[in-house]
C-alpha cells in the first residue's frame, strides 16, 4: 500500500483523540515539565560556576544570570546533570513506546508488547539519533539545503528501530530506503508537520506578556507535548503504510477509545 497523505493526518487525528492519545499527551507533558526544571536548574548552576571562575570585581548583568531561575531547584550541579541524562533517556523510552503503541492493532491504549527488549531498543535509537544529529548540523553548515535533504532521508529513524528492532546502521538506511520510495509524500508530511510546529510557535510567541515563568513553561510544554504526540502518530501511520505493515487501523480493527 502506498503512503497516504490524507489518511495518515486522519489516522494521526484518531489517535490524538483516543484515550491512548491523552495518555500519552499527558505523559509527555509531565516529562516536558520536569525536564524545564531539572534544565533551569543545571543552568543555574553552570551559570554560577561560571560566574566563580571570573576574575574577582568583574562585574555580570542581572540579566546574564537571571535565566529561568524561578523554576531551578536548589541542587548541586552532579545531581542536576544526571537528572537531565536520565530524563532524556526516559524521553526516548516513551517515544519508543508511543510509536510502537500507535502502530499496534490492540485495542488497549498501552498493548502488552511496547515495552519488548526496550533498554536496546531505546539505546540503539539513541546512538542513531546521535548520529542524525550530527549528519544534519553538518549539512546545515553546508548552506541549510544539504540538512534538510539529510533530516528527510533519516525521517522514519524511530519507527525503523522501535518497530523492526533494527540496529543503527540498518535503521538509517532502510530509512533511507523508505523515504526514496515514498519522496514525495513525504515531503509533504514533513513539510506540513514543520508548518504545524511554526504555527504553534508563533501563537506561543503571541501569548499576552508577561507571564510568570511557571504559566509561560506550563502553556508550552502543553502545546508543544501535543503537537509532538500528533506528529509522532501521523509518522507511525505512514510508515506502516509505507512499508505495507499492518496498522492499528486495519479493517476490522478500531483506534483506541476516544473521549
Amino acid at each position: 500500500m502506498s503512503l497516504q497523505i490524507g489518511r495518515a493526518f486522519q489516522d494521526g487525528i484518531d489517535e490524538l483523540l483516543s484515550e491512548r492519545g491523552a495518555m500519552f499527551a499527558g505523559a509527555f507533558v509531565l516529562l516536558g515539565l520536569l525536564n524545564a526544571v531539572v534544565w533551569a536548574s543545571l543552568s543555574q548552576r553552570l551559570i554560577e560556576l561560571f560566574i566563580e571562575q571570573l576574575p574577582e570585581g568583574m562585574q555580570v548583568s542581572q540579566a546574564a544570570t537571571a535565566g529561568n531561575a524561578s523554576l531551578a531547584l536548589d541542587v548541586p550541579l552532579a545531581v542536576a546533570g544526571v537528572a537531565a541524562l536520565v530524563l532524556f533517556v526516559a524521553g526516548e523510552a516513551l517515544n519508543i513506546v508511543a510509536v510502537r503503541a500507535f502502530a499496534s492493532g490492540d485495542r488497549d491504549p498501552i498493548p502488552d508488547d511496547v515495552t519488548r527488549r526496550l533498554g536496546r531498543t531505546v539505546g540503539v535509537a539513541i546512538v542513531a539519533g546521535i548520529l542524525v544529529a550530527i549528519a544534519v548540523v553538518i549539512g546545515f553548515l553546508l548552506l541549510i539545503i544539504p540538512g534538510l535533504v539529510i533530516a528527510l532521508l533519516f525521517f522514519f529513524v524511530r519507527q525503523e528501530v522501535a518497530l523492526n528492532d533494527s540496529g543503527v546502521f540498518e535503521s538509517l538506511a532502510n530509512s533511507i530506503s523508505v523515504v526514496g520510495d515514498n519522496l514525495l509524500a513525504t515531503v509533504v508530511i514533513a513539510v506540513i508537520l514543520a508548518a504545524i510546529g511554526i504555527a504553534v510557535s508563533l501563537v506561543l510567541g503571541a501569548l499576552p506578556l508577561p507571564l510568570p515563568p511557571v504559566v509561560s513553561t506550563t502553556v508550552t510544554t502543553v502545546l508543544s507535548s501535543v503537537v509532538g504526540v500528533f506528529g509522532l502518530a501521523v509518522t507511525t501511520v505512514a510508515y506502516l503504510q509505507a512499508t505495507d505493515e499492518t496498522d492499528g487501523f486495519s479493517e476490522g480493527t478500531e483506534p483506541a477509545s476516544g473521549f
